[in-house]
């Protein structure tokens, strides 16, 4: 194994395949987050709408409840 620093070919820092390869990951990883954001989000929306039903029912019998005396 031979300790020699060989010089690149190209004098240019980065390759078109890493700036493709980098953009790749970068476009996956957007539509990965916004997968995962959004699902979060509906997560947190279902239950808002589940406790909006519990409580315009739960405020429907106190009502009733209420009428009743």
């Amino acid at each position: 194994m031979s300790k020699d620093v060989s010089r690149r070919e190209s004098n240019s820092p980065v390759s078109f395949t890493h700036v493709a390869a980098m953009v790749g990951v970068g476009v996956v990883g957007a539509i990965v987050a916004f997968w995962i954001l959004s699902s979060i989000a509906g997560i947190i929306f279902f239950f808002i709408k589940i406790a909006a039903v519990i409580a315009l029912i739960s405020g429907a019998f106190w009502v009733v409840a209420r009428l009743r005396r």
